[in-house]
């Protein structure tokens, strides 16, 4: 654990440095003789920090397992949106600070003016675009798999026209020092994007995988197993995820982010489960159609949302909806491992109808010092466990004694997650002691 800290704040740091280098280099070399407009400074000053910003963000969400492994992949993409939004705000403000000086509002026109202009607009216009489809995604009715298109598209034409602009102004980038770095970082940014979608796929068509099997689990879910094909397929930690790509090729948009929900403990075929429940067109379509026998592709373990890496006297995992998956991975690892530790579950749901896995987790009480508690909304006739919605008041109820000294998993739909971090905190549950798996994507 202190290993991974270390290497999170060695991130971190490289991080802050690549993205203030550009503007401190700038001051560094400043090629102007008579000071100029402090408007016209910051203007420029805020675009050198847009631009790293976003041939960075690339980075943040390519599948780098080294950068996912200390924060977890669901932490990064939420880092990754809200840096977003800063790079638009930024990426405003620059020409808008210029155009208070006297830069002409014209140059917002990227069919018109010179190529220093055209190409500031249109990197302008791909990042604002790229900005409202994402948060609009559902509004603008998009399938996951076109915005997923969209996004990489307009993401390379931000960057691209970025660059173009960064090095037709002339200005501070007259420094070839200052060139040659943005030239450093646009490179840097052309090769995640060919490890991506080029060096990626082609790594998995290597190492195709088969449905074994495609089983009905209730509450419009469903588990497809999947077995490699000719290698060893991967190890993995207890509640981690992996990308299941399915369609013709790996290079197929139908590529989503699922969490592993069977045993770390590897079995003779080296099958993986993955437990998918029916909420868009890919899952509700797409995965009642895999066959036994169907050629698939996995490119995993990521995450840090595990067992492995927390210590403590026992677990406590907060689970709704389609959040019990990662946890019936836990649950199955400690039964494996004949590990006795105390775990209490608490499982959120609309109602009875809505859970699965009841079956496992009935054997699993017995198996793993397991306390199971049911959270339903709408009960079934003659409930005497906890109704309504997960509270202070249930949780305290229930909790063991040392409940300090557990550690705490949740995963579920965002508004109970954001409800029932606070809830665990007001209890005195230290904040160290609680780890939180979101997978929203856009």
């Amino acid at each position: 654990m202190t290993q991974l800290v270390i290497r999170g704040a060695a991130w971190f740091g490289l991080y802050a440095v690549l993205i203030a280098l550009p503007a401190t280099m700038a001051v560094a070399v400043d090629p102007f003789d008579a000071r100029r407009p402090g408007a016209i400074e910051i203007g420029v000053a805020l675009g050198l920090l847009a631009f790293p910003l976003i041939m960075i963000q690339f980075a943040l969400v390519s599948h780098l397992r080294a950068s996912s492994r200390p924060f977890g992949t669901d932490a990064l993409v939420l880092f990754h949106q809200y840096v977003g939004l800063l790079s638009v705000l930024l990426v405003l403000a620059h020409p808008l600070l210029l155009n208070v000086q006297g830069l002409p509002w014209g140059a917002w026109n990227p069919l018109a003016g010179s190529w220093a202009t055209q190409s500031g607009a249109l990197a302008t216009l791909a990042i604002v675009l790229l900005a409202v489809t994402t948060v609009f995604r559902s509004r603008l009715h998009l399938s996951y798999e076109w915005w997923q298109r969209l996004h990489l598209g307009t993401a390379l034409v931000a960057a691209g026209a970025m660059f173009a602009h960064a090095l037709a102004v002339d200005g501070y980038t007259r420094s070839g020092l200052l060139r040659g770095t943005l030239f450093a970082y646009a490179a840097v940014f052309g090769a995640i994007v060919a490890l991506y979608r080029i060096g990626r796929p082609l790594r998995m068509r290597q190492r195709p995988w088969q449905v074994a099997d495609n089983r009905l689990e209730g509450g419009s879910t469903r588990t497809v197993r999947v077995r490699p094909l000719g290698h060893d397929g991967f190890a993995f930690e207890p509640g981690q995820f992996a990308w299941l790509v399915t369609g013709a090729s790996p290079w197929s948009a139908q590529q989503h982010p699922l969490s592993i929900s069977s045993s770390a403990e590897r079995v003779p075929d080296r099958a993986l489960e993955f437990s998918i429940k029916a909420l868009g067109d890919w899952s509700a379509t797409t995965v009642p159609a895999l066959t036994p026998g169907t050629r698939v592709w996995v490119d995993g373990p990521f995450g840090a949302f595990t067992i492995d890496r927390k210590g403590g006297q026992g677990f406590v995992l907060i689970a709704g909806g389609i959040g019990i998956a990662p946890f019936r991975s836990m649950l199955l690892t400690m039964r494996d491992r004949g590990d006795r530790r105390h775990v209490v579950l608490f499982y959120a749901a609309h109602d009875d109808t809505r859970t699965i896995f009841g079956s496992d987790l009935e054997m699993l009480r017995e198996a793993v010092a397991l306390d199971v508690v049911y959270v339903f909304e709408a009960p079934p006739p003659g409930w005497t466990g906890e109704r309504g919605h997960l509270t202070v008041d249930i949780l305290r109820r229930h909790l063991p004694a040392q409940f300090r000294r557990y550690g705490y998993f949740v995963c579920g739909p965002t508004p109970m997650m954001d409800a029932v971090e606070p809830m665990l905190l007001t209890l005195g549950v230290p904040p160290g002691a609680i780890d939180t798996e979101r997978f929203t994507m856009v």
